[in-house]
């Protein structure tokens, strides 16, 4: 077996998600962060995207694909935490409430000056609505 370090997954809710991991790639603020066993000490804020990791269950690997929200990655030597504010899975994903949130949220950026924390916030929207739209096709 490959090595693997702790991870969890935490929303306000629940955990989405508590094993073994050989690799956990999450959406950050700078781009896409890959934490593997034995990582260095690292903190990201995390933007809406697809949480990709390779779990252990079982002494079986499989690959974990998650939408989330924003949240944040916490990387030590002896384990991952990733903390969102949603974690959605392939079957958990209602596209049409994902297509009417993209909708909408477009709607209600268009009328928004750029780089302001409202026009941020509506790009969020817009991009965790991708994320669930990529994620069901």
């Amino acid at each position: 077996m490959a090595k693997t370090v702790p991870f969890k997954l935490i929303t306000p809710t629940a955990i989405a998600f508590e094993g073994e991991a050989e690799l956990v790639i999450a959406v950050g603020t700078e781009g896409e962060e890959g934490i593997l066993p034995s990582h260095a000490p690292f903190l990201t804020a995390l933007r809406p995207g697809i949480l990709r990791a390779n779990v252990v269950e079982n002494g079986t690997g499989k690959r974990l694909e998650l939408a989330t929200n924003e949240g944040f990655m916490q990387a030590l030597p002896d384990g991952v935490t990733v903390l969102v504010d949603e974690a959605l899975g392939r079957d958990d994903i209602d596209v049409s409430k994902a297509r009417q949130d993209l909708t909408d949220a477009r709607e209600r950026q268009s009328s928004l000056a750029p780089q302001t924390p409202e026009y941020e916030r509506e790009q969020a929207a817009i991009d965790y609505a991708n994320a669930r739209l990529t994620l069901a096709s």
